[in-house]
């Protein structure tokens, strides 16, 4: 399954499924040239880009946005956030199985929200690659600061009146995973009865941590296709090397331009 899709589409209401690793549109070329089958799809990669596409021609439908991903890119997973809020028209969120890190903001980003009793919802703090001197470090630390503070304003903006702002700030800075029924708890949202787990396309992203054991069972069990490797020949070599520099450049550009705006 791709990672994005758009299914039951009437005339007053469409099904979106957001599955898998939440990825810069920058990404989509070479994850493509790179994992896609004949047609340059990619399986289990979700792109603001193919979303927004989608979105014009929804406009004044009702989206039910089902939500079964780990996360990836905090900029890419809250373009679509974004998006979805200024939908024309009501959106309503339901967890598949896991809503994890950026995809929390997915979640939120809905006028209404639904959960399974056995999914989850997990959040944590946010990261990034950095390199260069003690002042380029202590610069990248300021950035994933002022990010982590945008995402909490956004839990709280969710959060039961009784939840405090240093409540949120913990369970960010612990990773914690919650169940519907725990989520309920801290965050206005509908239970529903559970469901069989359903496998999140993707695998989840390294920096996760205190994963629950059935979520590692489903993850490190899924089955897994083949995938295309090109050949390992100087152009191709030069071609990734290239793109690598690329995204060095503009995760530094990106994360100067977050601190300065911010």
């Amino acid at each position: 399954m791709k990672g994005f899709a758009i299914k039951n589409v009437t005339d007053t209401s469409a099904d979106l499924y957001v599955t898998g690793q939440i990825c810069d549109d920058e990404d989509k070329n070479l994850l493509s040239w790179w994992l896609g089958d004949e047609d340059g799809n990619v399986n289990g990669y979700v792109f603001p880009v193919d979303i927004k596409n989608q979105l014009d021609s929804l406009k004044g439908k009702t989206l039910n946005v089902y939500i079964n991903s780990g996360g990836g890119s905090v900029f890419a997973g809250t373009a679509i956030a974004n998006m979805l809020k200024r939908h024309d028209g009501p959106t309503n969120a339901i967890v598949d199985g896991l809503a994890g890190s950026i995809a929390t903001q997915i979640f939120f980003s809905c006028d209404n929200k639904q959960i399974p009793k056995n999914a989850y919802l997990m959040i944590h703090k946010p990261s990034m690659a950095a390199a260069g001197n003690a002042n380029d470090l202590l610069q990248a630390a300021s950035v994933l600061d002022t990010i982590q503070k945008g995402l909490e304003t956004t839990y709280q903006d969710n959060a039961k009146k009784d939840v405090t702002a240093d409540q949120i700030h913990e369970l960010v800075n612990n990773s914690t995973w919650l169940t519907g029924v725990e989520a309920a708890e801290l965050f206005n949202v509908d239970v529903t009865d559970a469901l069989q787990m359903v496998a999140c396309a993707g695998k989840l992203p390294e920096n996760i941590g205190n994963i629950p054991e059935n979520i590692k069972f489903v993850a490190e069990n899924m089955p897994k296709k083949p995938v295309k490797q090109p050949e390992n020949n100087d152009k191709n070599i030069e071609k990734l090397a290239e793109y690598k520099l690329k995204r060095q450049k503009n995760d530094i550009a990106v994360a100067l331009a977050m601190a300065q705006i911010i």
